[in-house]
């Protein structure tokens, strides 16, 4: 009877946005660094996407690339409820703290980046 239970669970957490959000950050993440903002786009809610434009990816970019390269992000907080994640950008010579939160389909209705 467990494993039926287990997959009711990941079913029902899938269906309200339950998504793998430290995959949908760092793919964000990643594209912010490679200044790609078709690839950061495809990542976004429809409000949200219609808030970005080449020149702010590029301007998140020319501050991540001033810390090195990048190395992938670490889990700092989780609001489940809200669906909010924080997590730790790290670079080579640096951090930032990124915030994201997911809207009920998994895709992120926010994305910011803060200094650490």
């Amino acid at each position: 009877m467990r494993p039926i239970v287990v997959l009711a669970l990941a079913c029902a957490l899938t269906a309200c946005g339950g998504g793998d959000p430290q995959s949908s950050a760092n793919a964000v993440t990643r594209a912010v660094y490679n200044d790609n903002p078709a690839a950061v786009t495809a990542h976004l809610d429809d409000a949200l996407r219609s808030q970005v434009s080449r020149a702010s990816v590029g301007l998140i970019s020319d501050k991540m690339h001033a810390l090195g390269s990048y190395n992938g992000l670490t889990l700092l907080g989780a609001d489940t409820a809200s669906h909010e994640y924080t997590y730790r950008a790290n670079f080579s010579k640096g951090t930032l703290n990124v915030v994201i939160r997911l809207d009920t389909d998994g895709l992120l209705s926010a994305y910011r980046v803060f200094p650490t």
